[in-house]
């Protein structure tokens, strides 16, 4: 398995928002993240050199999972195609993982082939923050994924109920390597209890949470730990 590889298993991803700073790494640490995610879309300053020199003091301490993820599927501010793609290449040689949205149309293309010449690790993810498709549909996406070159796909959408969350466990024995993820207050527990089922990864906030539901590092880890992951 190469470097920085998702191995299946209770592997928690740290979520760093707003900027990174000495504290919040130190503080993911602490919790036990396995991997640190690089919101960029969410940080103050998105200039792609000054981020090469911010990202160089913790390179190398946690795998690094890079994403600038569109206003569509969730970003917290407007970032143009050819900005995301310069951030990507910026950033792609200090990455393990890079996240890209299948969504992401034109630059969908050139990000997927510029992570593998430099031999990353590529998710492709699909966010709906209004409902959970039904199982056809999920499937679909999960195969368009894997055909746009993702190693790994990502579904994350809002649960409303119990049948959501069948659906959404559905496709995790249906597909491997994949990251399946419930939002909202009814799927909060999908971020415990997915990673049990093959999910290869869960997210959990430092300092402020990216995505509604989202649990804490700290008490994902401690509810891991609860039932022997």
């Amino acid at each position: 398995m190469k470097k920085g590889s998702i191995a299946p298993g209770s592997r928690v991803a740290g979520v760093i928002v707003g900027k990174v700073t000495d504290s919040t790494v130190k503080k993911a640490l602490r919790d036990g993240a396995d991997i640190l995610e690089l919101r960029v879309d969410t940080f103050e300053d998105r200039d792609p050199e000054r981020l090469k020199k911010t990202i160089k003091t913790i390179h190398g301490r946690l795998p690094l999972l890079i994403t600038v993820r569109s206003m569509k599927e969730g970003g917290r501010n407007p970032i143009s195609d050819k900005k995301r793609v310069d951030i990507f290449e910026a950033l792609m040689p200090f990455a393990d993982m890079i996240d890209i949205e299948l969504s992401s149309g034109g630059i969908l293309k050139n990000v997927v082939s510029s992570a593998r010449r430099h031999r990353k690790q590529v998710i492709i993810s699909y966010h709906d923050f209004k409902s959970t498709p039904g199982v056809k549909v999920l499937r679909e996406i999960v195969k368009k994924g894997i055909r746009n070159g993702g190693e790994i796909v990502k579904v994350a959408t809002l649960v409303k109920g119990p049948e959501d969350l069948r659906n959404l466990a559905r496709i995790l024995s249906d597909f491997n390597n994949l990251i399946v993820i419930g939002m909202g207050e009814k799927g909060a527990a999908s971020r415990v209890f997915f990673p049990m089922l093959g999910s290869l990864l869960t997210y959990g906030s430092i300092a402020g949470s990216t995505a509604p539901g989202q649990l804490t590092l700290k008490d994902i880890k401690k509810e891991l730990r609860r039932y022997g992951f």
